[in-house]
């Protein structure tokens, strides 16, 4: 929220929820880039307003908790998520897939801090599953690892958002990975299960065709063209 105080303030402690700021939009912009709240790319101002367009999206009411999330291990309630899914441009409609990605990378078996602390450039990777890619318009064919489609770039962008304003995987700091990765600013597509001639994914794990599912891994790109799952 933009206002008329805290104009040269420091970076904000971690206990202020709302933030105000003097100037227009591009102003609160950069005091976001300056206090390393984003990827480095221009985002959308996360104004109170629009956070809380967001959150009526989405599966769990604002204050509930998703977690806490590795490395820092802080804790994470939908309105934080709904705060980074604003900056990365998604839409309302976008923060299902986000709860359900936040859920699973929280598996014990996923190992995040492992994956959010590791010198290798693995990225998280988001696998999007059933009616509601269709839904929310994704791309699951040509392309869909690329630049083209907002579902896609958003919800990706968002989680590493996330990730490292909640979490705390600070390149460089927390995040050790040697020279990074371009997937770390967005990983995530649909799967096509129209044109696959195998079963769907998720009904490998008992999902119904009637339900939509998320998977995440932590992977890093390999020579070929292959994508070697990381441990």
């Amino acid at each position: 929220r933009y206002g008329k105080s805290m104009i040269t303030r420091p970076r904000p402690g971690s206990d202020e929820s709302t933030v105000r700021i003097d100037g227009d939009e591009q102003a609160v912009a950069e005091h976001l880039l300056a206090w390393g709240w984003t990827d480095g790319l221009p985002i959308v101002v996360p104004t109170v307003e629009r956070v809380e367009r967001m959150c009526a999206g989405a599966n769990h009411e604002p204050d509930a908790l998703l977690g806490n999330i590795a490395p820092r291990g802080a804790p994470l309630t939908l309105r934080h998520l709904a705060a980074n899914a604003v900056m990365a441009g998604c839409l309302p409609e976008h923060m299902p897939v986000l709860e359900a990605a936040v859920a699973a990378m929280q598996e014990g078996m996923f190992n995040l801090f492992g994956m959010q602390t590791t010198t290798h450039p693995c990225a998280l990777l988001v696998i999007v599953h059933g009616e509601v890619a269709d839904r929310i318009g994704m791309n699951s064919g040509a392309g869909c690892f690329g630049p083209g489609n907002r579902a896609n770039a958003t919800i990706g962008r968002a989680m590493r958002l996330m990730m490292t304003n909640v979490g705390g995987a600070i390149p460089g700091e927390t995040d050790r990975a040697t020279q990074g990765s371009p997937a770390k600013y967005t990983w995530c597509f649909a799967e096509n299960e129209a044109a696959s001639p195998w079963p769907s994914y998720r009904s490998l794990f008992g999902f119904g065709e009637r339900e939509s599912a998320v998977t995440v891994a932590a992977v890093e790109g390999g020579p070929a063209g292959t994508y070697n799952v990381v441990d």
